[in-house]
């Protein structure tokens, strides 16, 4: 069988990608030229890390014939890598874990599965500091604690006690955070697409479905539809994240390998944007 030239497809596939993500770097006054930058960063950064070869060491030489740029531009970016572009996601993850660990640790619940409030210290193990030891690792306490009400996942009880108000962290949308949380979803969306794409083992390939209204649906029915997927998707995500938590690895000392995994649920709503050629 002949082979089939994808790159049009490919490009005309990456046109519709970037629309949004376009749309959003113009909204925050970032130009071509910084994503250039960033551009051609990835595009050595992946063909040295992905693209090895067991016969051929990776020279820079390599990697400019790879991605198209100079050997100037990639000797450059290796030599700047690092300085900048690197946001940190360590923040987002570490407050997930901590909710998540809140809503289903036996220590840290009651007897119908409710997250308990909490004093801040003392000699019980049920305390916030003893959460964010064992969910966070050396984050202090105090500074945990500032996080969570910063973004109004916790209070403060009038007996002392920290009491959680939600299990979801979402931030705000002109928060770091925020952004931080697109390039891991998006990321992690479009990994599963290629997964699949080159597994040719249909039961090794990863769940991605989409329902479609065919035709659309009323402008006066969406806010019902929102409704119920918000609040299905929160159920079965909630017991996913059950069934994670009771199979979080024990310890350091297993030789078995550790997977980082999850799932993720999206509703969306198609934009007339259907100009130019994409």
């Amino acid at each position: 069988m002949p082979s089939v030239d994808l790159k049009p497809s490919i490009l005309a596939a990456y046109k519709r990608l970037l629309k949004p993500l376009i749309r959003i770097l113009i909204r925050n006054n970032v130009s071509y030229a910084e994503f250039s930058e960033v551009a051609k960063d990835v595009f050595v950064e992946v063909a040295e890390h992905d693209f090895q070869s067991p016969e051929k060491n990776m020279t820079q030489d390599r990697i400019a014939i790879l991605t198209g740029l100079t050997k100037s531009e990639v000797q450059r970016l290796v030599v700047e890598r690092g300085k900048t572009h690197r946001g940190d996601s360590s923040n987002i993850k570490r407050i997930a874990h901590l909710l998540s660990g809140w809503h289903t640790d036996p220590q840290f619940t009651g007897p119908y599965g409710l997250p308990l409030d909490i004093p801040y210290t003392g000699d019980d193990e049920k305390t916030f500091a003893k959460l964010v030891s064992r969910y966070t690792g050396d984050v202090s306490a105090q500074s945990m604690l500032a996080e969570l009400l910063r973004f109004e996942l916790v209070r403060e009880t009038d007996e002392g006690r920290i009491k959680v108000l939600t299990r979801t962290f979402l931030p705000q949308a002109n928060a770091p955070e925020s952004l931080d949380r697109l390039g891991h979803a998006v990321r992690n969306f479009v990994d599963t697409i290629d997964h699949n794409r080159k597994e040719p083992i249909p039961e090794k390939r990863l769940l991605e479905r989409t329902v479609t209204a065919d035709s659309g649906v009323y402008l006066s029915d969406l806010q019902e539809l929102q409704t119920y997927v918000r609040e299905r998707g929160q159920l079965l995500l909630e017991e996913i994240d059950d069934w994670l938590s009771k199979h979080e690895p024990t310890g350091s000392s297993s030789s078995e390998p550790v997977v980082h995994t999850g799932v993720g649920i999206y509703h969306f709503i198609q934009r007339n944007d259907d100009y130019g050629a994409a």
